[in-house]
């Protein structure tokens, strides 16, 4: 019923298919047979639990068994069992296939490429309360189509859950709603949500794991092919991110391929981990020409999240349209736990109504996720995309403190650290019964308000009735949690830049490299700074990271400045924020920190690290926002890069000014000729080319857009690159 699946009111979009495809998959992957699966579980009673494992299989390949014995064991207990679930629904055909089209369905002995759905499911009791209990079910094959992992067609398929039934007795597994996508658009960028739900409104956590089989009487993690990795499993023109709080997984597939994704899901109940589930999933990337349907926000808005209260109706419409005009469309509501009623019109384009009243029960921290399914009837394969909508359930009392969303805006995390350095040693009444549990806590308003209009008790984290570098504990405590106030950030233009410069153009792998993070030009009034940066795991060795703050335009951490820089798990997202606390602008530009990493030693060709800042948040000392223009950099990782002919030929020639507008000079004292001159995207694409240029040559980039490039320079056999910022 509930899942953290937040995001500042962001719109989170899902494309669940691709549409009338020229479909090119192949005869491997028509052998196949196992596509994916899931175990979850519900509690029944005492030690009673319904376990439910869901088969996906390709429709081409052998019958699904009638019935599977699902394992159990518990290693702290000494104890193990299994028992054999019945089918209790399907199969089921669940691909995008229209309906005039489904008796070519290969679930149907036709042609087209189909994947089938089967559930299992039946009542197991467990001998006795343990910590660690696991749900395990595994099968053979999976097929050779699959492109990411190593002996695709040679390796099986492991599926698990796990239940600590010993500490919380009473638990649910979190549920999958509606039906998984199976297939991508190729070069289309798509978030996927999970359209997971947790009925109990426990915390999830998600994260990207390989993929197991099960060999030797122990499940194992299937190696992958060469440049990919459990959290960057798809060829793609970007990196695959994944957000942690929320599951939403966004891909920019750049090549047709069949991937193999597994996410594993946690539920945290006062911060124990009480049971995980794992999606292990193939999806099949395809060419797609079909214009997807699409839907609006709430009330024909571009907002995506609504709050409510309990006993007052929550409702609003969502309207639908489509690019194709000839096509006919459907909404439907996959299910989330709640009593929440969906109806739509009947109409070409049909308008979507969403009815909930909350109950007092349903008062929680974590949202509650609506996804709506919006089809088309193109054929033979229809278009499908899903959109994300987020209820929060207040108490209702927005003056409450949530220890640790020192500005109030709903969350946790680095943003919080600005407001704590905004309000620094301000004083107040004490809370009452003041804790650091992420819990709502009623307190008396102070004599200082930010800005904003929030009150500076927000800031006062730990209650103690002062603003100090011990508020920033509960920050870091509650970090990534939310609540349902939600009040945001004010927005403001873009006043200055902040960015990234490389200490090399071109490295090798497992080699260090300094980012110096900076702001470049001038700012009357900035008094603290937050933002994000992402580093791909596929590229650069997360456990390495270090950060720095030494001679930051910011102060000195500790006297003048305090800063959180934080970074979870391995999907590459850095969080770093810096405040002065004294209550004193600073003016200009100048350095702000330095993040050194040391790249990874399993890249094969040369590939390109993108950095740049995303998420940016600068506040003046009066509280007023300053928005900053991101502007990045990028570094070539060259397995075979020495620095011997490179690094000779580029202390041969300059680009300036950097960055430029309209014109930049490229200036070279070598003793022969330079043979070109090339100005490239950061892709290695080639946008200007002058051949056998001139000693001083000025280069024109008025046509080209705001971003980095790369000039790069040939002298006979050698190359050499530097780069190109331009305004």
């Amino acid at each position: 019923m509930k899942t953290s699946l937040a995001k500042n009111g962001l719109k989170l979009k899902s494309i669940f298919f691709a549409l009338m495809f020229f479909i090119c998959i192949s005869t491997t992957l028509k052998a196949s047979h196992v596509v994916g699966g899931e175990i979850t579980y519900s509690w029944v009673s005492g030690n009673t639990y319904n376990v439910s494992l869901t088969y996906y299989s390709d429709c081409s390949g052998i019958p699904n068994p009638s019935s599977v014995i699902i394992n159990y064991e518990s290693v702290s207990c000494v104890m193990s069992g299994s028992s054999t679930l019945p089918i209790v629904s399907g199969p089921t055909d669940i691909s995008p296939i229209c309906a005039a089209s489904l008796p070519n369905s290969s679930c149907n002995g036709g042609a087209l490429y189909a994947v089938r759905r089967v559930v299992y499911s039946g009542q197991i009791t467990l001998p006795a309360a343990c910590s660690d209990w696991t749900f395990s079910y595994t099968e053979c094959c999976r097929n050779g189509a699959i492109t990411n992992l190593q002996n695709g067609a040679g390796s099986g398929s492991y599926f698990e859950a796990t239940l600590n039934n010993l500490d919380v007795p009473f638990n649910n597994s979190a549920q999958f709603g509606g039906i998984p996508v199976n297939m991508l658009a190729n070069n289309v960028t798509t978030s996927l949500s999970w359209n997971t739900y947790d009925v109990d409104g426990d915390s999830v956590y998600y994260e990207l794991v390989a993929p197991r089989d099960y060999i030797s009487g122990a499940p194992a993690p299937i190696a992958y092919n060469l440049g990919f990795s459990p959290t960057q499993p798809f060829a793609s023109s970007s990196p695959t991110t994944l957000d942690q709080q929320t599951g939403v997984m966004t891909i920019s597939p750049n090549a047709l391929q069949v991937v193999v994704v597994t996410m594993r899901i946690s539920e945290f109940r006062n911060g124990l981990n009480i049971g995980n589930v794992y999606r292990d999933y193939q999806f099949a990337v395809v060419n797609s020409t079909n214009n997807l349907p699409s839907l609006t926000g709430i009330n024909g808005t571009a907002t995506f999240v609504t709050n409510g209260c309990p006993g007052t109706p929550i409702t609003f419409d969502v309207y639908s349209s489509d690019a194709d005009a000839t096509q006919n469309l459907s909404i439907d509501m996959n299910s989330n736990g709640t009593a929440a009623s969906f109806t739509t019109t009947v109409a070409q384009f049909p308008t979507g109504t969403l009815t909930w009243t909350p109950s007092t029960s349903d008062i929680s921290s974590q949202p509650y996720i609506f996804n709506l399914n919006v089809k088309d009837d193109n054929c033979d394969y229809f278009g499908t995309q899903t959109f994300t909508y987020q209820v929060y359930v207040n108490g209702c009392n927005t003056n409450d403190v949530w220890p640790g969303d020192a500005n109030s805006d709903g969350a946790a995390n680095l943003y919080d650290l600005l407001a704590v350095g905004l309000a620094y040693n301000d004083n107040g009444p004490v809370r009452p019964s003041a804790t650091l549990n992420w819990v709502a806590e009623p307190c008396t308003n102070w004599a200082n308000n930010f800005i904003s209009g929030i009150n500076h008790k927000h800031a006062d984290t730990d209650g103690n009735g002062t603003v100090n570098i011990a508020d920033t504990t509960a920050i870091m405590l509650n970090y990534g949690l939310n609540h349902p106030l939600r009040n945001g950030n004010p927005n403001s233009a873009s006043v200055a830049d902040l960015s990234i410069i490389a200490s090399a153009d071109t490295i090798g792998t497992s080699s260090a490299i300094n980012l110096d993070i900076a702001v470049t030009t001038p700012v009357d009034s900035l008094y603290g700074l937050a933002f994000r940066l992402y580093l791909s795991p596929a590229l650069v060795d997360l456990t390495t990271l270090q950060t720095s703050y030494t001679g930051s335009i910011f102060g000195t951490n500790g006297v003048d400045m305090i800063q959180i820089d934080r970074h979870t798990g391995m999907n590459g997202i850095i969080d770093i924020a810096l405040t002065r606390k004294d209550q004193i602008n600073i003016s200009g530009s100048g350095p702000v920190g330095r993040v050194t990493i040391v790249t990874t030693d399993n890249v094969s060709g040369k590939v390109m690290l993108d950095v740049a800042p995303f998420d940016i948040v600068g506040v003046s000392a009066s509280g007023q926002t300053i928005a900053f223009n991101p502007i990045g950099d990028a570094v070539i990782i060259d397995p075979n890069f020495t620095g011997v002919s490179e690094h000779n030929l580029s202390e041969q020639f300059s680009v300036y000014p950097s960055p430029a507008s309209d014109y930049c000079f490229v200036a070279y004292n070598g003793s022969e000729s330079l043979t070109s001159i090339e100005v490239q995207d950061l892709e290695g694409k080639t946008i200007i080319k002058m051949n056998a240029p001139q000693r001083k040559q000025m280069v024109d980039i008025r046509t080209l857009a705001k971003g980095v490039y790369l000039v790069r320079v040939t002298k006979g056999d050698q190359t050499a690159i530097q780069k190109l910022v331009k305004h």
